[in-house]
């Protein structure tokens, strides 16, 4: 029996949509956060990638033979899980210092809105890398 294994890791930022799985283009189903599917394929060189709204993978090749197992591993794009954390607390501690008190610190803005610019090109322009797959090897 041939099979393939996809585990999603669990990320706050993408927790509540489905990320959907494509095998040589066509869709074979969705995986949630934290989720690891099972699905029996016929062996042969297939091109796996996940789909979130109009963001994507890119495209990964792999050759599974008969009685095999494969694992691929999907997840949102790199230091997703963390950036915007640390933005939001860079712009509080800005907002923090500039109202309570009173100190001028344009610095702390520019350094928060990083944690916003950096996602912002994945959703855009970086489209088809904002999410990632591998190939998990044993």
């Amino acid at each position: 029996m041939t099979k393939l294994i996809i585990t999603r890791t669990s990320e706050w930022n993408n927790k509540a949509r489905e990320f959907g799985i494509y095998l040589n283009d066509k869709k074979i189903g969705v995986i949630d956060d934290g989720e690891k599917k099972e699905f029996e394929i016929e062996p042969g060189i297939y091109k796996i990638n996940g789909k979130i709204d109009w963001c994507k993978s890119q495209k990964i090749e792999f050759n599974i033979t008969e009685n095999e197992s494969k694992e691929i591993e999907i997840s949102g794009f790199k230091y997703g899980n963390i950036i915007m954390p640390i933005g939001l607390g860079i712009m509080l501690l800005f907002f923090l210092i500039k109202f309570l008190f009173k100190i001028e610190s344009n610095f702390l803005i520019l350094l928060g809105g990083i944690g916003f610019l950096y996602p912002l090109y994945y959703m855009t322009i970086g489209k088809n890398k904002y999410l990632t797959i591998r190939e998990k090897i044993d």
